[in-house]
Parts: structure tokens; sequence; C-alpha cells
């Protein structure tokens, strides 16, 4: 596992002084960067800034500032703040913070590399302590930046896990979640089913697959990975798949689609062709969003417990600010399995 900071085990954390000799400059430069940047010539600053996360004191500073109470400030970065799915998230992280005496800042990404830079660097100025990550993407400048891969990036605790670079993590088990939706399938008598499926780039919708379609396999069940539908999920994304699936002249008898708002677009969508789920298609979501079970048909999902999820991420972080024992260790949440309106037995028994 990667450890926040770059350094490893009976190393000493650089000071300020290091930094100063790295760069070149004096402490009262390095000083005035992080605390006035503004009077500090643009070149200088950055290269300053870039010396803290090569040396990895950027990490070290923020935790010791938390540690003195100088900064009671976490931040939480998503890739998109209207999507509905993040307010019992946030909620969870809010409680969390205050009774810890911490305030939270929400940060809006929309997977802007610009956007994700300046909240970066809202950690190096310790303007913030620490950052949650729930995001599609890290955003750049925190990844790795020497050949050996060592994370220099700040406190932070990712709710998603990455391919590009381990991090301290809270997550769902995603895996599980795909093959209780697929046990559910199965167990209804169905044996001709599909995905509309998230792009595989990210990491948690990659889980789900693997999940659901290597349930499928376990059970003699052709998964029909050549008609696994893809797409940035979103309730018009699920409108145009189900018209797809009406058109393509061989109905499934289920679709599993990973989240529930694509899962509401394809009722939509279904109902625009003459179809109904469970009668003709039974259809089974992701997530549990407010609206899944008052939809009509009430839809059949796996529930996330997104304030809770957003409880452990906060107190991971703050565990990772104190230098708590095992705070990098991965914390995995299990999914719900919540049977409703929209899936059932298929007409043909024989699936």
């Amino acid at each position: 596992m990667i450890k926040p900071g770059g350094i490893g085990m009976g190393q000493k954390r650089p000071t300020i002084n290091d930094v100063a000799r790295e760069a070149g400059v004096s402490n009262a430069t390095v000083s005035r960067a992080m605390s006035r940047p503004t009077e500090v010539r643009s070149e200088t600053r950055d290269h300053i800034f870039a010396v803290m996360k090569r040396l990895g004191y950027r990490t070290n500073q923020a935790a010791a500032d938390l540690r003195r109470g100088s900064s009671k400030t976490l931040l939480v970065l998503v890739s998109d703040i209207t999507n509905a799915f993040f307010s019992s998230f946030f909620k969870g992280i809010e409680e969390e913070a205050r009774n810890h005496g911490y305030v939270v800042l929400i940060g809006d990404t929309s997977e802007n590399a610009e956007t994700e830079r300046a909240y970066s660097d809202m950690l190096l100025l310790n303007q913030a302590g620490g950052m949650i990550l729930n995001t599609l993407t890290i955003p750049e400048d925190l990844l790795p930046s020497d050949e050996k891969g060592v994370y220099s990036g700040p406190p932070l605790v990712s709710c998603a896990g990455h391919k590009e670079i381990e991090l301290p993590t809270v997550r769902t088990d995603d895996e599980l979640g795909g093959r209780l939706a697929a046990e559910h399938l199965i167990g209804l008598g169905h044996k001709h089913i599909l995905q509309v499926s998230g792009q595989y780039h990210v990491i948690g919708f990659e889980r789900r697959g693997t999940g659901f379609r290597d349930t499928l396999i376990s059970a003699g069940i052709d998964p029909q990975d050549d008609r696994c539908i893809f797409g940035d999920l979103s309730v018009d994304f699920g409108i145009e798949a189900a018209k797809a699936v009406a058109g393509s002249g061989e109905l499934p008898t289920a679709v599993f689609i990973h989240n529930d708002e694509t899962a509401t677009g394809f009722l939509h969508g279904l109902a625009s062709q003459g179809l109904r789920a469970p009668d003709d298609i039974s259809v089974i979501g992701f997530d549990d969003m407010p609206y899944s079970a008052i939809f009509n048909p009430s839809l059949s999902t796996i529930r996330l417990p997104r304030r809770e999820w957003g409880r452990l991420a906060c107190r991971k972080l703050l565990e990772l600010l104190e230098d708590a024992p095992d705070a990098n260790e991965p914390v995995i949440i299990e999914p719900e399995l919540i049977a409703r309106a929209s899936t059932g037995k298929p007409r043909n028994s024989g699936g």
C-alpha cells in the first residue's frame, strides 16, 4: 500500500527548513508562499509548492496543523454536486465532522482539471486539512510524480478506489452488489439477462459488472457480453438504452442497470415502446435512491448505505490526520438487495 506523504517508517518528517534548503529560498519565503501566496512571485511559489509535494511536506504539515487546531476544515470533492445520490453521503460526513469539531467544505469538480487543481491547492496552503474524494477520477495534482509511484499528496480518503494509485479507501463492495443483483434475477428464473453498464474506466462500475457477470457464468448462464450497453449513466442514457433493447428484435427477460437514475430512464423508455416492467422485462437498479420506492413500478435495487458511508469516510480521514494505527487499512461496506415490483418471474419459465 502506498502511504500518504511518501515517508517510510523511521524517516524524519520534512520541516520548513528542509523545504527552504531544497528550494533555495529562505524560511520566511516558504512561510509567506503558504500563508500569503499573492505576495510571492508565481514562479517562486510554484517552485516551492513542487518541492513541498516532492518532499511530502504538505501531508505532514496539514496533519500537524489539525492537531494544533489551526485548521478545522475538511474538503469533500464530488464530480457532480447536483446528483441526488450525494445528499445522504454529505449528511453522514457533516454529522461525523461536527461531532469532532470540524466543518466541511464541499467542492464540485465537474471532472475539470483546473477546478481539481484549485481544490488540491487549498490543502497545500493549509486552507483545509484533508480531503474526501467521491469522484470518477483523482485530481491530477494528487497522482505520484516520481518514477517510484510514491504518493506525496495531502491526507485523503477515496470513496471509490482508483486504478492509478492505492489510497486509504472507504468504499462499498460493488462486486458483491453485482452478485446480489444476479442472484436475485437467477432466483426468479431468468436466463436471458443483459447489463446496462457505466464505463469501465470507473472502477466501481467495473466491479459491479464483474460481480454480476461472474455470477451468471457460475450459474451456467451466458452473460451476453456482446449485448452489454455501456455509457455515461443518466436518465437520458437509460431512455435510449431501453429503445435500443426494444428495437433489437430479441428482448431479454431481465436487465441489470448500474444505477437507479439510469434505471428510471430505462423504465420510461420501455413505456414509450409499449413495454412494462416486470411483465415484459424485469429491471433492477443500483443505489436505492429515495425515489426508487415510489416510482411506478417501484424499483428493485441494490441499496448502498450512503449516510453511513459518509460517516465512515470522515472517520477514516480523521484517523489519518491523527496518525491512528491501521488508518491506511481499507473499509469495505456491504450493500443490500431490495426487491420491489420491477422484478418478477419471466413469462416464459424457460427464461
